[in-house]
């Protein structure tokens, strides 16, 4: 059972060539495989011509099963092809879905930090005037002092008539 013993017959080979293509092969080559001109074997008998009816009836039978099986084969590889192309149309669209998410977070997130940096100036401009004007009160509070100082030493005429109004009014 020689595969070039199928060249003869293009029916056979054009089966043959479409059995390779799937995964039982084999099998589709089993079914297919012709008792050739010239040759005999045990289970078909000898050549005599032209095969009986019965080897015709059995022959058509082989070549319309292999001819379902490879129907079957390529409707089952059509089925996957179809499932395998809506599984890669599901993930492009859920990995679109997913890129317009990962947008839109990343633009919340620049719109967060926007804020947060426009917070922080503000937070810094009130620390900033905060301090110019603590530091204008510590200024008064020193000139304060000092006047105070200066103008009511212990021996001024204005810290004796100080003293001596706070003395009335205690003993009033």
């Amino acid at each position: 059972m020689d595969d070039h013993n199928n060249d003869q017959n293009p029916t056979v080979s054009s089966l043959m060539d479409k059995g390779k293509k799937f995964a039982n092969a084999e099998q589709v080559k089993k079914i297919l495989l012709l008792n050739t001109a010239g040759k005999s074997s045990p289970e078909r008998g000898t050549f005599d011509g032209f095969p009986n009816s019965e080897k015709m009836a059995g022959l058509l039978d082989r070549v319309r099963d292999a001819a379902s099986y490879i129907r079957d084969v390529e409707d089952r590889a059509q089925e996957q092809e179809f499932r395998t192309q809506e599984l890669l149309d599901q993930v492009r669209a859920d990995m679109q879905a997913a890129r317009s998410q990962v947008q839109a977070a990343e633009q919340r997130t620049r719109e967060i930090q926007a804020q947060a940096n426009a917070l922080i100036k503000a937070a810094e401009d009130r620390a900033r005037v905060a301090e110019e004007r603590a530091e204008t009160a510590e200024g008064w509070l020193r000139r304060i002092a000092e006047a105070i100082e200066s103008e009511f030493a212990p021996g001024s005429d204005e810290a004796a008539a100080i003293r001596s109004s706070i003395g009335r009014a205690a003993v009033a």
